[in-house]
């Protein structure tokens, strides 16, 4: 579902406080009216597997839980389906995943997490909603060159000085995705991201796709690791630490 504006603060210039900027009753209601079209408008498509309701806590209000009435309404609506009610942050129970963001390298079905993630949840599906994020800043020929994008390029989550680096970093993460995968309850990730985003240079390709990092090899056998650690788990008991 796309999200509402994300929990940005707004400050009080009497006392300098910050509060986040959250939906009122009426853009909330919206935002339910439009979940349902959405997903009556799509739920005939086979290739959609999970509907997600939230993001990072993205328009998320945080006086009560919308997601767990949400996750019910979407189960009505197509009760065929998965849900991630929430994907990253701030989880209270609701739907089949117990979903992790955490860059770079993934905290997917573990014993342990970070702030804003959660706890994982034994009782729900773990999986890693996001992770990687390593970046290379290649040639201002490939960039978007938009002044203020390139100015946000050193907030990519990793930069590394080469394409050699990047792969080498990208194996290293996929193999602690495996890792995660054999030894704990990790069921499936997403890697950030299939191509840069203004400034964003974590792509598997540059802004304007003339220009891959991916070492082909390298990623088809590590991908091929991830499926086959999944085939070899089975029903195996999860270890802790």
């Amino acid at each position: 579902m796309p999200s509402l504006r994300p929990s940005q603060s707004k400050t009080n210039p009497a006392d300098c406080s910050s509060s986040p900027i959250l939906p009122n009753a009426e853009q909330q209601i919206e935002f339910d009216r439009q979940l349902d079209l959405l997903i009556n408008q799509f739920k005939s498509f086979p290739s959609i597997a999970t509907w997600v309701i939230y993001n990072e806590g993205w328009g998320q209000i945080t006086e009560y839980f919308p997601e767990i009435e949400l996750t019910e309404r979407v189960k009505q609506l197509d009760p065929t389906r998965l849900i991630d009610s929430v994907t990253g942050w701030y989880d209270h129970g609701a739907g089949d995943f117990s979903d992790n963001h955490h860059y770079a390298n993934p905290q997917c079905g573990t014993p342990f997490y970070s702030i804003n993630s959660s706890p994982y949840d034994e009782t729900r599906i773990g999986f890693q909603g996001e992770f990687g994020g390593v970046g290379s800043n290649v040639s201002i020929e490939h960039l978007w060159n938009v002044q203020e994008a390139i100015n946000t390029i050193n907030q990519t989550y990793e930069i590394d000085e080469t394409i050699d680096a990047w792969n080498y970093r990208s194996h290293i993460l996929l193999g602690e995705l495996e890792d995660q995968v054999k030894r704990f309850a990790c069921s499936g990730g997403v890697w950030t991201q299939t191509t840069d985003v203004e400034g964003e240079v974590n792509g598997l390709m540059t802004y304007d796709r003339r220009l891959k990092r991916v070492d082909e090899g390298q990623w088809k056998s590590d991908i091929q690791a991830l499926y086959d650690a999944a085939a070899a788990r089975g029903n195996a008991t999860i270890s802790t630490l």
